[in-house]
């Protein structure tokens, strides 16, 4: 039990430092916020979910690693309606930059690639090595990363 305090512990104190140190990147680097925020500040909050997910796949329980995955986009959409009821000054989506559209969009899309594939099932690779479903949730994820790059504020 002391263990996982502490590690509870260390994991919020992670959080709530990991802001700042998203603002001191984007400030060193000359980068926009939306950018650092949509890129790396999600894929430091991402890599719990992606080790789970690994070893799920390595244990061979595949539906709960997409399980853990689509859940935790779920609960991350929870998480903006409970910020949204939370920000006092007004509407959160009203304060937002409207580049956060383009991250929208393109988790909108590459849900919809993920739903195809759950029920279209592809079992081919690209020269044995890549799914179809693979490579377009890539080029999706990077075309949006770009575009954010480009515009984001």
């Amino acid at each position: 039990m002391a263990g996982y305090l502490g590690a509870a512990v260390v994991v919020a104190g992670a959080a709530v430092w990991l802001p700042f140190v998203g603002l001191d990147i984007a400030a060193t680097m000359g980068w926009r916020a939306t950018f650092v925020g949509t890129l790396f500040v999600a894929a430091a909050t991402s890599a719990p979910e992606m080790i789970v997910t690994i070893a799920t796949v390595r244990l061979g329980t595949l539906d709960m690693g997409i399980a853990n995955l689509l859940g935790s986009n779920l609960f991350n959409m929870l998480v903006l309606a409970i910020d949204d009821i939370a920000y006092q000054p007004g509407s959160l989506f009203a304060a937002a930059s409207p580049t956060h559209a383009v991250t929208a969009f393109a988790a909108v899309v590459m849900s919809g690639i993920v739903i195809v594939a759950l029920l279209y099932r592809p079992s081919t690779r690209f020269f044995g090595v890549v799914g179809w479903t693979s490579l377009s949730l890539s080029i999706v994820y990077f075309l949006a990363s770009y575009v954010i790059y480009l515009h984001g504020h």
